[in-house]
């Protein structure tokens, strides 16, 4: 029997499961029954299509692959350390990617059909999920970003050329010194990843409230709790909540929405040293650009006031790149400061011709914070004595 005979006999039996039997004892008993052998690889294989995500499963352990594209049932693409690539896996019919996306929603709680062809879930070990099926897409469509909680080390980022010894003292000096920092790229550029890293140099005896919409960055620290949004309880809601929470910092793993003015108003009262990510590319201005648009809903404050509070407000802007090798990379380093022509950007650190280049110290703005912070003594920070501040 094909593959799709013997996934369509083993499904209609489970309609109708006998008292007694486990589920996996059943499949295994009708397999040997309907072929008249035990292939152990072969009941892997049907039991991962009947019950589970079927030829995705392989997929979904391999610790080189980020993201799986499911493009029909004839297409499975896959990133596989920053590269894109179409892999021979395939499924039986659009029946059979159609139930794995069914299944995949009935384990989030959601709920997919011809009223509703689009939705969002989550598997169980948190890696996220979009799925599009028809009368919104001629073929079943799904697209799964993994959680990987990759923990890097110091030792990692630099073996692989993300950072520098030298940016490790300043981005030590900026985290102990309670600067408020932006961690900004595009997807997939590993914002997430490097913004747990920097939540290392976080002292021990501080209180740390991470809000996100899912649950990825799980710090360790001494003294963390963590909120997730969800329909009755949105970011927004859970920043403001969060300035009820006595935190030393507020880390919000993105902002999109009116969280990053209760974020910024944090910021500016009391609550130093706070995180977030946004989606910018490489300018400390677009990122200014992207914070403005997603305030300017709540009302009340024009463009440039609110351009005004991002600028007074953010120390540091650091910008990750996913490069064409698949690798990422800190490519940018910078402070925005205040002209009388408005906004002028202060470069500390580029990535360019494949090196890291230090460029100029950080402002004396920046640098009084931190010795404020730091009670007067900065570590010795290769950066901050090349020509002292300006």
């Amino acid at each position: 029997m094909k593959t799709r005979d013997l996934v369509l006999a083993i499904r209609s039996g489970l309609e109708n499961l006998p008292t007694g039997y486990s589920v996996e004892e059943f499949v295994r008993e009708r397999l040997r029954e309907l072929t008249g052998k035990d292939d152990e690889a072969l009941f892997k294989d049907i039991a991962r299509r009947t019950l589970g995500l079927g030829p995705l499963e392989d997929l979904l352990v391999d610790p080189d692959i980020s993201d799986i594209m499911v493009n029909g049932p004839n297409q499975v693409y896959v990133e596989r350390r920053g590269r894109l690539e179409l892999t021979p896996i395939h499924f039986t019919d659009v029946e059979e990617l159609t139930n794995a996306i069914y299944r995949i929603m009935q384990m989030s709680g959601r709920r997919i059909n011809f009223s509703r062809p689009v939705e969002d879930a989550r598997l169980p070990d948190g890696s996220r999920v979009n799925a599009v099926i028809p009368p919104a897409t001629e073929v079943p469509l799904l697209t799964i970003r993994k959680f990987v909680q990759k923990t890097f080390s110091t030792q990692d980022l630099l073996s692989t050329g993300s950072i520098t010894e030298e940016m490790i003292w300043l981005f030590r000096a900026v985290l102990q010194g309670k600067a408020n920092i932006i961690v900004a790229g595009a997807t997939g550029s590993g914002k997430t990843t490097f913004l747990r890293w920097l939540t290392t140099f976080i002292p021990s005896h501080e209180r740390i409230v991470i809000i996100e919409d899912t649950r990825e960055l799980n710090i360790e620290h001494p003294h963390v709790v963590s909120l997730e949004g969800s329909a009755n309880a949105d970011i927004h809601r859970l920043t403001m909540n969060a300035l009820r929470m006595r935190p030393d910092r507020i880390i919000i793993g993105e902002v999109r929405g009116a969280e990053a003015f209760e974020l910024l108003q944090a910021m500016g009262t009391g609550h130093e040293g706070s995180l977030t990510t946004v989606h910018a590319n490489y300018t400390p201005r677009e990122a200014v650009h992207r914070l403005v648009r997603a305030m300017i809903r709540i009302g009340g404050m024009t463009a440039e006031e609110l351009e005004y509070m991002v600028t007074e407000t953010v120390d540091l802007f650091i910008f990750l790149r996913r490069l064409q090798d698949g690798t990422r990379r800190v490519v940018r380093v910078s402070e925005i400061e205040r002209t009388r022509d408005g906004q002028a950007e202060r470069d500390i650190y580029i990535f360019r011709g494949g090196k890291h280049h230090f460029v100029q110290p950080i402002s004396r703005r920046l640098q009084e914070k931190l010795l404020e912070n730091l009670d007067g003594s900065l570590p010795d920070v290769p950066a901050f004595g090349r020509g002292g501040v300006s």
